[in-house]
C-alpha cells in the first residue's frame, strides 16, 4: 500500500490534491526515508524556494546557507522585514492571489495577526521534526511550530550590584536600593503582558505606579539600555534579551541578568503558507529550520533552541533556564496569545502609569 501510494505521488503533481494540506498529509503516510526522497525529486524539479521573515539577518542568512548546503539544487531566496511590515507585504499577496512565500518565520507580530485574523493565509503542517519540541512552543493543529525563544531577562551591572540585590522578583525593585539606577523603555514592550498575566489588571496598575517613584530613566530601546549600564548611568534594565546579554558577556562586558520570577517568553515560529509556490522545496526548509542540524546552526547564534535534544550553546544560560521552567516562572507568548485589543489596553497602562508619571 505504501508503495502505491508513493507511485501516486511520484506520478501525479500536487494540482491534483484538494489542497496542500492534503498533499501534506498523503506525504506523512510514507516511511521516512519514502517521504525524503519523494520531497527531494518534488524540489529538484521547483528549483528554489521563498523564505519570508522577521528573524535576524545573521540567523536568516545562517540558515539558508546551511540549507543551501545540504540541498545544493535549491536556491534558497528571503525577504526580510519588521514584524507588522511583514504581515501586510503577506496578506496583499494573499488578496492579490500572487503567491510567493514558501515558508513563513517570524515572532508574534507577524504570526499573531495572522493566525487571529487570517487563518485562512495558513496550511496546516505536521512537520516530523515536531516530535521532540514540548507541547507549549507548537500548536496541536499544525499552523505554527516555534523554532527558538527569545528570553526578557534582568539585566545588570555585574560588577556594580551586591549579589544580595540582584532582583529575584519584580516586587524587589521598589526596594530604596534601585532608586535612580533603573532604566524602562518609553515603548510598553513585553512588560505590562507579563505583570497582568500574573497579578491581574489591579495590581499591575499598582505595581507600576509604586515603579514609576522610583527616579526611572526611560530611554528607547534594548541596545541603548544596554550602554547606558556599562556608562553606569543605571545599574539595571528591564526587557533585555538574554541573547543579546550572553553575546556581550562573550566580548567581556561587565553585565550579568537575572530570570526573575515571571519571565517572559517570546517565540520566533514557522508556518506554512496556504498555497506555497514550491511546496516540496517549503517542507523541506520548513523541516530543516525544526530538525536537529538546524536548531545546532540557531544555538551557535547564541539563541534558545527549541529542541529538547539541542542544548543552549551557553551553559550558565542553559541551566538558569532549566532551573526557571522548574519553577514553573515562565509566561509565553506564542502567535495564539496575540490579542490586539487587549494589546491595546496594555500599551495605555504602561504608557499612563509609568511613562506619563516618570517624566
Amino acid at each position: 500500500m505504501k508503495t502505491l501510494l508513493l507511485i501516486f505521488l511520484l506520478l501525479f503533481p500536487l494540482s491534483a490534491w484538494a489542497n496542500v494540506e492534503e498533499f501534506f498529509a498523503e506525504l506523512n503516510r510514507l516511511p521516512a526515508t519514502e517521504r525524503q526522497q519523494r520531497l527531494i525529486e518534488g524540489a529538484k524539479k521547483e528549483g528554489e524556494v521563498m523564505l519570508y521573515s522577521s528573524s535576524g539577518i545573521e540567523e536568516i542568512r545562517a540558515i539558508t546557507k546551511l540549507f543551501g548546503k545540504k540541498y545544493p539544487f535549491l536556491k534558497a531566496r528571503f525577504m526580510r522585514k519588521g514584524g507588522s511590515q511583514l504581515f501586510n507585504v503577506s496578506f496583499m499577496e494573499f488578496k492579490g492571489q500572487k503567491p510567493i512565500v514558501d515558508v513563513y518565520w517570524a515572532g508574534v507580530s507577524t504570526l499573531g495577526p495572522i493566525l487571529k485574523e487570517q487563518k485562512n493565509m495558513l496550511a496546516r503542517y505536521l512537520s516530523p521534526e515536531r516530535a521532540p519540541i514540548a507541547g507549549e512552543y507548537k500548536d496541536r493543529g499544525g499552523y505554527w511550530t516555534a523554532t527558538r525563544i527569545s528570553v526578557a531577562i534582568f539585566a545588570y551591572h555585574a560588577k556594580k550590584v551586591m549579589p544580595e540585590k540582584v532582583p529575584k522578583s519584580y516586587p524587589d525593585l521598589l526596594e530604596p536600593f534601585w532608586k535612580g539606577k533603573l532604566a524602562v523603555d518609553t515603548n510598553p514592550g513585553r512588560f505590562p503582558a507579563l505583570l497582568v498575566d500574573r497579578v491581574g489588571w489591579q495590581g499591575a496598575e499598582e505595581y507600576l505606579k509604586k515603579l514609576a517613584q522610583q527616579d526611572l530613566k526611560l530611554h528607547r530601546g534594548r541596545s541603548a539600555r544596554m550602554q547606558m549600564i556599562l556608562a553606569g548611568e543605571v545599574l539595571g534594565s528591564l526587557d533585555i534579551n538574554a541573547d543579546n546579554i550572553v553575546e556581550m558577556q562573550l566580548q567581556g562586558a561587565p553585565l550579568e541578568y537575572a530570570i526573575m520570577d515571571p519571565t517572559f517568553l517570546s517565540l520566533t515560529s514557522v508556518s506554512m503558507p496556504q498555497k506555497p509556490p514550491h511546496p516540496h522545496a517549503a517542507a523541506l526548509l520548513y523541516d530543516f529550520i525544526l530538525s536537529k542540524e538546524g536548531q545546532q546552526e540557531l544555538s551557535q547564534e547564541n539563541n534558545v533552541p527549541i529542541r529538547e535534544d539541542v542544548e543552549i550553546r551557553a551553559r550558565e544560560l542553559a541551566r538558569r533556564m532549566k532551573e526557571a521552567r522548574a519553577q514553573k516562572r515562565f509566561v509565553i507568548q506564542s502567535p495564539e496569545t496575540f490579542d490586539p485589543a487587549g494589546e491595546e489596553k496594555l500599551d495605555r497602562l504602561y504608557l499612563d502609569t509609568l511613562v506619563k508619571k516618570s517624566r
